[in-house]
């Protein structure tokens, strides 16, 4: 299909379950694209986005399950809430780097709304930037090729749907800094065997958060001093199995985590110094010198214990 160039907005439904549709040509004219205008259009495998675009309306390419990447440009001022739900092929979110809407920043495959920080699209090879305080409503919705995902730190809500039907994940790890989670986050996330809230004030929660999720069988992981509130909280409380999470056994200065100290714990050190948010390290082991921050002083420790010194 190829839109003329004197049409300047693409209605509400305009090309809904159009299944036969495989490409389309959005013309320079273009500067809206309306709600659901594109949604179910199951065999369309690329769509460009004109730089006339300012607007994507709701759910505008919902269940574009042919679609494998996207590219917001910089003329987007607004996409709404859903506009890439259950694409479940796209592996691939960019925005261009000149808009001051939205950004894709950290290569994270994301769509993220600058002014707020908030996450409100992502796909199965999101990596969730440490500058992210917000998931949005139906960020992750019916994304069922997501196996896995890092929620880091920063990130203090987590929206409603936002990891709605997720049946790849099997495990979900939710740090302390949440302190909301909305309606249905994690409902019909079917193959979790395993939740860690590293919250030690139960966080709010709507309703049906993680219903549908096998929680006769699934075990909740939270800090020993809490468990008897997650007990008693609703939605946390429908776990059949509620346990204190065990903190790793560390050796004082093993920041590779190898099982001793030696000169590959040093390089490891510099490395969290450089790259805070590193994965794959004991930050709790690399702090050697134990004053609560990884710095050089704890190089000069794991030399001293190399030296056979304390």
């Amino acid at each position: 299909v190829t839109i003329p160039n004197s049409v300047t907005s693409i209605g509400n439904f305009a090309f809904e379950s159009c299944s036969g549709l495989t490409s389309v040509t959005i013309p320079e004219s273009v500067t809206s694209i309306g709600g659901y205008a594109f949604e179910g259009c199951t065999g369309l495998t690329s769509i460009t986005i004109p730089n006339s675009v300012t607007s994507i309306g709701e759910a505008a390419f919902s269940y574009c399950k042919g679609l494998t990447s996207v590219t917001i440009p910089s003329s987007v001022t607004s996409v709404g809430e859903e506009a890439f739900r259950s694409c479940s092929n796209l592996t691939s979110i960019v925005v261009d780097k000149d808009n001051t809407y939205y950004d894709s920043r950290d290569n994270s495959n994301a769509i993220i709304q600058t002014s707020s920080n908030t996450l409100i699209s992502g796909c199965k090879n999101t990596v969730i930037p440490s500058s992210v305080t917000s998931i949005g409503n139906k960020a992750f919705y019916n994304c069922s090729g997501l196996t896995s995902i890092t929620i880091p730190e920063s990130v203090t809500s987590i929206g409603n749907n936002a990891f709605y039907n997720c049946s790849g994940l099997t495990s979900i790890t939710i740090p302390e800094s949440v302190t909301s989670i909305g309606e249905s986050a994690f409902q019909g996330c079917s193959s979790l065997t395993s939740v860690t809230c590293q919250a030690k004030n139960v966080p709010s929660t709507g309703t049906y958060v993680f219903s549908n999720v096998p929680k006769n069988t699934a075990t909740l992981y939270v800090p020993e001093e809490s468990v008897n509130a997650y007990k008693s909280a609703n939605e946390w409380k429908d776990f059949g199995t509620i346990l204190p999470i065990v903190e790793p056994v560390s050796i004082q200065g093993d920041a590779n985590g190898n099982g001793e100290v030696e000169i590959g714990d040093v390089t490891s050190v510099l490395t969290l110094m450089a790259t805070p948010d590193a994965t794959g390290y004991n930050n709790k082991a690399a702090d050697a010198n134990g004053n609560g921050e990884i710095e050089i002083g704890d190089v000069t420790t794991i030399l001293t214990i190399m030296a056979g010194g304390e």
